[in-house]
């Protein structure tokens, strides 16, 4: 059937029978007028795109439902748009102060009411602002909402990231450059009592939704089918049912998009790791300023060495004041671990974010419980996402791995940079010993060492030690001081590399503990009890489509039935709300009812 072509119903009739009929079958001369008798249907024609006695209807809306008790369609800041035309009779729009946008179509006006999301805030639980952040410049806007209707029998609506004249702009693979930030639904009163969350929301990215109902033919389908079934055998009526069932939505054409749909977990704990790292560096770099200097920790530390050799010898030698150089030079230790703090963390595939300047844990349940290339595009009409607890669960063992991974990260970071810091040491102090009873200066002892952390920890370098004698009658002590630089080099270097891992060293491994158990497994337990209570609370559909039914060949009119696309809804068992439920639409388009007159056709 050519849908643009004038049309006698009664001789539609007698082509859909030659296509279904078997040969035997009587040809449409044998059938009487009774059988025909439809109203008007059929003696009466409408010529599709000329006839101007249609009425079409479109209207859209972002925003939706209802949420904490509130119904959003009474809302006024969030209502769509609805236009109705009939033939070249100025259209009729509510609300009236949309402005029209300009149209080519013939005996077609258009109007657009799209939602200011500054002006919005946070409605009842939704965050819109995030969507009119981002877009590109000249972009008509995320909660766009617009409506055509024509006096020859077709309408156009859409909402979202949607174009002025219907199309949609958002896919799974429109480029991030031209999407806005997404908009945020809480799941707090959900999901309420959770030790260590603060709040649990969905990040709805950019959606969009388009539907468009070419009147005449809908029409002409539905009336043909009709007259059909009502004038065939009842042995042949199963097969035209299904014939016509699957022209049923014949003159109507719907399509969606969804650019992300992530769970988003709010927790102090997220902002304790990075807090727990700086406070770790706050610690280190009190730790090396302390170890330097003439009278720092390190200087002490050989000083003490020193005397502790002393001590196992004979002939009574003492130690005069330590003088000289301490001195520790290296990388800012902040520097080498806040990129580390600044990046999310991840899993291979990208499906579980740990945001640590956010404060947040993200999981993408649009490619984990969707499709994997297209995420919750592209899927059949009516599809419900099945949260998987199985799939949910599986999470939690991931971000116990990321976290880990990223505290080793951390660690090695600090190492690393701990192993650079440069050591010079140069220190000096008198050996004295008793002659003729009284103590005076044998010889000069000198300690030093120049060399990298990392070199000296790994036994690369050790301490020098000299002993310069001052040529004084040593007597007896002569082979005890001439011996003991070698004694010395040993246990010095061992005391100088047991104070730095002890007062370097061992704050790297605490952080690890911290990061992977102390901070780390409460972050994994809060994210274990709100993916654990999710499929109980929270039921995703997309691509929702809605129709009801034609109203057919009564009287004088003709009319189709109303084409409803949604792009996402959300339906929230919250215990707060009346009945414990909550719906939220996100971009429903609607099109039709559209009607026309009858004309009598002539004899």
């Amino acid at each position: 059937m050519t849908p643009r072509g004038r049309s006698a119903v009664a001789t539609g009739i007698a082509l859909a029978a030659a296509l279904v009929l078997p040969t035997a079958v009587p040809s449409t001369a044998s059938w009487t007028d009774r059988e025909w008798d439809t109203g008007t249907v059929g003696t009466s024609t409408f010529d599709c795109g000329v006839d101007s006695g249609y009425t079409a209807t479109a209207s859209s809306r972002f925003l939706s439902g209802s949420l904490a008790g509130v119904d959003l369609d009474s809302v006024a800041t969030v209502r769509g748009v609805a236009v109705a035309k009939t033939g070249a009779a100025p259209a009729a729009v509510e609300p009236a102060t949309s402005p029209e946008i300009g149209n080519a179509r013939p005996l077609a006006q258009s109007f657009g009411n799209p939602l200011d999301v500054g002006l919005l805030g946070d409605l009842v639980g939704i965050d819109l602002t995030g969507l009119g952040v981002g877009l590109p410049a000249g972009s008509a806007g995320a909660v766009n909402q617009v409506a055509t209707a024509a006096g020859t029998g077709d309408a156009v609506a859409a909402a979202g990231l949607v174009a002025d004249s219907g199309g949609l702009l958002v896919t799974d693979t429109t480029p991030t450059s031209e999407l806005p930030e997404p908009a945020s639904v809480t799941l707090g009163k959900a999901l309420p009592g959770i030790a260590d969350v603060t709040d649990v929301g969905l990040d709805v990215g950019a959606v969009g939704a388009t539907a468009e109902l070419a009147g005449c033919e809908a029409i002409e389908q539905d009336l043909w089918g009709g007259v059909v079934q009502q004038t065939l055998r009842t042995n042949l009526r199963a097969a035209v049912q299904q014939a016509v069932a699957a022209g049923e939505t014949t003159g109507v054409t719907r399509d969606y998009g969804i650019a992300s749909l992530d769970l988003r977990v709010d927790s102090p704990l997220v902002g304790a790791l990075v807090a727990a790292v700086d406070d770790t560096v706050v610690q280190l770099d009190t730790a090396v300023g302390a170890l330097g200097g003439s009278d720092g920790v390190l200087a002490r530390t050989i000083n003490q060495g020193v005397l502790g050799v002393l001590g196992t010898l004979t002939g009574s030698l003492g130690l005069g004041s330590v003088g000289g150089t301490v001195v520790l030079t290296g990388p800012d230790l902040g520097s080498a671990v806040s990129p580390l703090l600044a990046e999310p963390l991840q899993d291979a595939g990208g499906t579980l974010v740990l945001d640590l300047s956010a404060g947040t844990i993200r999981v993408d349940l649009a490619h984990l419980l969707g499709d994997d290339e297209h995420g919750l595009n592209d899927l059949p009409p009516n599809h419900e996402v099945v949260l998987d607890a199985v799939t949910l669960g599986a999470l939690v063992d991931r971000l116990g791995q990321v976290v880990d991974a990223w505290a080793s990260r951390i660690t090695a970071a600090l190492t690393t940079a701990l192993g650079s810091i440069h050591l010079r040491i140069a220190l000096a102090a008198d050996l004295s010993a008793p002659l003729l009873g009284v103590r005076v200066p044998i010889a000069k002892l000198s300690v030093g060492v120049d060399t990298g952390i990392a070199a000296l920890m790994s036994g690369q370098t050790k301490l020098t030690v000299g002993v310069d004698l001052l040529g004084l009658p040593l007597g007896g002590l002569l082979g005890v001081v001439t011996g003991l630089a070698t004694s010395l080099v040993n246990p010095l270097t061992q005391a100088v590399v047991g104070t730095l891992a002890t007062r370097l060293f061992a704050l790297v491994g605490s952080l690890w503990t911290t990061l992977t158990t102390t901070i780390g497994g409460p972050v994994v337990t809060a994210l274990a009890t709100v993916l654990a209570g999710l499929p109980g609370v929270l039921s995703l559909r997309v691509n929702v489509q809605e129709d009801s039914v034609p109203t057919g060949a009564g009287g004088t009119r003709a009319a189709t039935g109303r084409h409803t696309e949604t792009a996402l809804r959300l339906t929230i068992a919250d215990a707060l709300a009346p009945g414990g439920l909550a719906r939220v639409d996100l971009a429903t388009a609607t099109v039709g009812p559209n009607s026309v007159s009858l004309v009598p056709q002539r004899p």
